[in-house]
């Protein structure tokens, strides 16, 4: 009897703490992948959102082709559009439900104060994610808010994706009681090692590691209870890769061009030159190389352009200027752009030197890309200008120069290439990835960049760095 009652307790002791565990795990792991999930919607509809007021900017004179646009828009996005003008009455509606009508909640409110925002909301059951940007006119003097886009998006499809997980969350608890019954009778000595993995993987799994797996050395419902459970986090580490698959794809296509290695690599193939030049020349183009490599390797590790992680030391500014100019000056000659290089005094700054470097070299690739044809003389300037409270750093070209309907979008994440814009005869491809991560870079810095551009006359980027 004794016997039977210390294996009575023990099937209770065990039985409880493996439904307490995987009922804790189950609730962390679902909460966990539901929030995941939201955010990622509310990215995506961020990201449409965004779209939809630029679409809408460039048609404002044309609503039937932006209607047309946002129809196309909130099929795409299995999503309600709407847009709003400034006194929150709805001119298009992808449904053509609540055309005419004003609404003032929340999110549209925030959005006309010039704040995006999102939120939650159940109705008649159903979970629903609304969200909203403001459309916002930008003018030299100052910017306008004209409207807001409102997009509302049902989560059933999240939540249909919980309940599977639930189902089999279930039947692992399921199995995993009947086991430990089965076991505890049997050997209740055995149950101590395979349980400690089987708990340690739980733990690898709740601190992000999915996709671990337990090995089996185990037969009968242990071994089981081990295959369901590699099963199951096989299948949420399935469920994190296709979540993260769009920002990698995105990170992929950010490999900042090599530019500057093949000019050195084709100034060296023209002519003849002294050893002491081929040295320096393919010394220049190794580390050219390798700090590529390094920043490629670095974007494509990232789930997002958020996670840069910038290595921050004191460095010298005049140097890192001086050494991003040299390796630009055979694709600026090639190009008969002549650059100017006003250097600054023995200045020390906080920064990311190599991150700093990318940032600069991008700018000088557009001055001189973006440079006007149908002038005899092109130029790109860089400056540095120490002032009592802040350091500039001004990036000058005479090239194209940037219409004022694009200006607002040239430092907008590189989804999407902008389209064509034809200027003295040919063809020129939009400002896109390049200036996304320039802003970034300087975002991580907690710096600042201001553009000022007029076409045919040219640009002016300034890097703003705060002296504390």
């Amino acid at each position: 009897m004794v016997t039977i009652s210390i294996r009575y307790k023990m099937l209770v002791i065990y039985s409880l703490i493996i439904i307490l565990a995987f009922t804790s795990f189950s609730i962390l792991v679902l909460n966990n992948y539901k929030n995941t999930q939201i955010k990622n919607i509310e990215i995506s509809l961020f990201q449409t959102a965004n779209i939809v007021a630029d679409t809408y900017k460039r048609y404002m004179e044309n609503i039937v082709s932006a209607r047309i646009m946002v129809k196309s828009y909130g099929k795409q996005a299995s999503s309600r559009i709407l847009v709003l003008n400034s006194d929150r009455e709805v001119l298009i509606d992808n449904l053509n439900t609540y055309l005419g009508k004003t609404i003032n909640n929340e999110e549209v409110r925030s959005s006309l104060q010039g704040q995006s925002k999102s939120g939650l909301y159940s109705l008649n059951g159903r979970e629903i994610l609304q969200i909203s940007v403001p459309i916002i006119s930008k003018n030299i003097d100052e910017d306008r808010i004209v409207g807001a886009v409102l997009i509302s998006a049902s989560l059933d499809s999240i939540h249909k994706d919980i309940e599977g997980l639930k189902r089999n969350m279930i039947k692992i608890s399921a199995s995993a009681l009947a086991l430990s019954l089965i076991l505890t009778i049997i050997a209740t000595n055995n149950m101590t090692k395979p349980l400690k993995e089987l708990s340690y993987g739980v733990e690898k799994i709740f601190s992000g590691d999915l996709g671990y797996t337990v090995k089996n050395e185990y037969k009968g419902e242990m071994g089981r209870l081990i295959e369901v459970f590699n099963r199951m986090s096989n299948r949420l580490s399935n469920i994190e890769k296709s979540r993260k698959n769009f920002i990698n794809t995105i990170s992929h296509e950010l490999k900042t061009p090599l530019t500057s290695i093949k000019v050195l690599i084709e100034s060296l193939s023209i002519g003849e030159n002294s050893l002491e030049i081929y040295k320096e020349y393919l010394d220049d183009v190794y580390k050219e190389a390798e700090r590529m490599e390094g920043l490629v390797n670095n974007l494509m590790k990232s789930i997002k352009l958020e996670d840069m992680v910038l290595n921050v030391k004191e460095e010298n500014l005049g140097q890192i200027l001086s050494s991003t100019i040299k390796p630009i000056l055979p694709y600026a000659e090639k190009n008969k752009v002549k650059v100017i290089f006003h250097s600054i005094e023995e200045t020390i700054v906080k920064c990311d030197k190599d991150r700093l470097k990318e940032a600069l070299l991008n700018l000088l690739d557009n001055a001189i890309k973006y440079r006007d044809e149908a002038k005899e003389d092109s130029f790109v300037s860089i400056t540095g200008i120490k002032l009592q409270d802040k350091i500039l750093i001004t990036i000058e070209d005479n090239g194209i120069g940037i219409d004022r309907k694009s200006l607002p979008n040239i430092f907008q994440s590189g989804f999407r290439i902008l389209e064509d814009n034809s200027q003295n005869g040919y063809n020129i491809e939009g400002y896109g990835i390049g200036l996304a991560l320039v802003k970034n870079i300087i975002d991580k810095h907690n710096w600042e960049i201001v553009v000022k551009s007029t076409p045919k006359l040219g640009s002016l980027f300034t890097i703003v760095i705060p002296l504390h």
